[in-house]
């Protein structure tokens, strides 16, 4: 009786695994430009806050009444180097509206003035009358809201770190896969 042959040592090489498609390179750039495109919206859409403006009143005494959308609390921004006063009242009533010191240091640009956030209100009926004094113009928009901020800054670096992650991921993967696997059939 003869013995079968001798098996060669070591396990057999295994074969190796088919590239992916070239289509996974496009989901993964997909995913990386999605997340700078995704950075960019979400960092405006956080500033729009500090950049809208509801009115332009000038200082000059006289009284203008604006009319204001929504509940929200409203800031007046006196301009840098002029002494600016106002008085914020309800045009039906005539009663002054309470205003509130801001509490830090709020300051924006706008058409080359600079300009410092001074007191917020409440708009109450939505129509306010508004009366300044000491020149120039003052600026009236929302007040920016802290808590909103905070949301909005950290969507605006984690949605886009989850996608712009999950893309560079699915590219390196593909990458090595590419690299490693024998090339597809046809």
């Amino acid at each position: 009786m003869t013995q079968p042959p001798t098996p060669p040592y070591g396990a057999p090489p295994r074969e190796r695994r088919r590239r992916p498609s070239a289509w996974w390179f496009a989901v993964g750039g997909t995913l990386v430009l999605v997340a700078i495109v995704v950075f960019v919206a979400l960092f405006a859409w956080t500033l729009t806050g500090f950049l809208d403006t509801d009115a332009t009143v000038d200082a000059d005494g006289r009284p203008e009444t604006i009319r204001l959308e929504g509940d929200d609390r409203r800031m007046l921004w006196l301009e840098d180097g002029v002494a600016q006063t106002c008085t914020v009242a309800d045009p039906d009533t005539g009663v002054e509206v309470s205003t509130r010191s801001v509490g830090g240091d709020y300051n924006r640009s706008e058409g080359g003035s600079d300009w410092t956030g001074s007191v917020t209100f409440a708009p109450g009926s939505g129509s306010v009358e508004i009366t300044c004094t000491g020149g120039g113009t003052v600026i009236v928009g929302p007040a920016p809201a802290i808590g909103s901020f905070v949301v909005g800054l950290l969507a605006t670096i984690f949605i886009p770190l989850l996608l712009g992650g999950t893309g560079l991921v699915v590219l390196i993967v593909t990458g090595v896969l590419f690299a490693t696997g024998r090339p597809r059939a046809g």
